[in-house]
């Protein structure tokens, strides 16, 4: 609690951890030969060095306080969602105080019935694309620690350690990708992927089945219509799309992933994971192309979304371009 009275949440980080994890970061380089015998077309320096930037950022307080007041500013008022205030001049590097907010944890959101189970994944999805798509704002740890469900309905989002500002063409060409895998363009698809750098070599793979890997790995949110997920659609997916059992897998060792989207991958992955876990109704698909394609809103929940960033939208998109 403040001086003044009002209640606070602190976040304090371990003696020894900041060091012991760079000490980890150190030592990633040591796993390079083995992840290059897995994945040999992938740019594994290039990979290495974006992992150690984002996770050493994530042990700064500061920086994540930075983050949280960015997203605040440009979430406040909205009707469904809620970031807590920061206290920057309580925080420092190893400490972060923020507004206290109370609410229902993970565990006991799963125990709601489905219409409430089903609205609460709906804003969680809604928060993380809309912050990609009006800040350009990747949230990269869509844990499901990380939010509560308020008494009223809303949800608190809570971790703005593992943030990255998406540069505005490389999204631009992300939307690209996304809009081809949800129009069926083989060639679309092609050509987006070798923009963004994941295809080293791009006369040595076939259209159509690169198509076919991205709607394997992301059909759930290019595929129009209501779904319940599930733990076991939620496995299906990430057999389909990334393992080694995959039927996509040799195609998938001879590609890289660019920098720039590799936490973007990460919170698709996890937040398929929490929505799964929760088994989450919606459509999914009708969501994403809100804010990929623009859409027309496909519920209450859209529709008051895009009433919102209709208002301020301009004041925080004019605040991601110049972040």
């Amino acid at each position: 609690m403040t001086h003044d009275g009002q209640a606070v949440a602190v976040k304090v980080q371990y003696p020894g951890v900041a060091e012991a994890v760079e000490a980890d970061l150190r030592n990633l380089g040591l796993f390079a030969p083995l992840v290059r015998r897995i994945a040999p077309g992938l740019d594994v320096r290039a990979v290495l060095r974006e992992i150690r930037e984002r996770i050493g950022e994530e042990l700064d307080y500061e920086l994540e306080a930075q983050n949280q007041r960015r997203v605040w500013r440009a979430w406040r008022g909205h009707p469904f969602a809620v970031v807590p205030g920061v206290f920057q001049d309580l925080s420092s590097r190893r400490v972060l105080v923020t507004e206290l907010v109370e609410g229902l944890g993970f565990e006991r959101v799963r125990k709601l019935p489905a219409a409430q189970r089903d609205r609460f994944g709906a804003i969680v999805a809604r928060f993380f694309f809309a912050n990609l798509a009006h800040l350009r704002l990747c949230l990269g740890d869509p844990h499901p620690g990380n939010y509560l469900r308020l008494p009223d309905g809303r949800v608190a989002f809570l971790d703005f350690g593992l943030v990255r500002t998406i540069p505005k063409d490389h999204l631009e060409r992300e939307k690209s990708l996304a809009g081809a895998a949800i129009a069926g363009d083989a060639e679309g698809v092609k050509r987006a992927m070798a923009e963004l750098g994941y295809l080293p070599d791009p006369a040595s793979f076939d259209a159509e089945l690169l198509l076919a890997q991205v709607r394997a790995a992301a059909g759930w949110m290019f595929e129009r219509g209501r779904r319940r997920l599930d733990p076991r659609f939620v496995m299906t997916v990430l057999e389909e799309g990334g393992s080694p059992r995959s039927p996509f897998f040799a195609q998938m060792r001879r590609q890289t992933v660019p920098p720039a989207s590799l936490l973007m991958r990460r919170m698709e992955g996890l937040l398929l994971s929490v929505l799964g876990d929760l088994r989450a109704a919606a459509d999914w698909g009708g969501i994403v192309a809100e804010y990929v394609l623009d859409g027309d809103p496909v519920d209450e929940l859209g529709r008051a979304d895009a009433q919102f960033w209709s208002r301020h939208g301009g004041r925080s998109r004019a605040a991601a371009a110049s972040a």
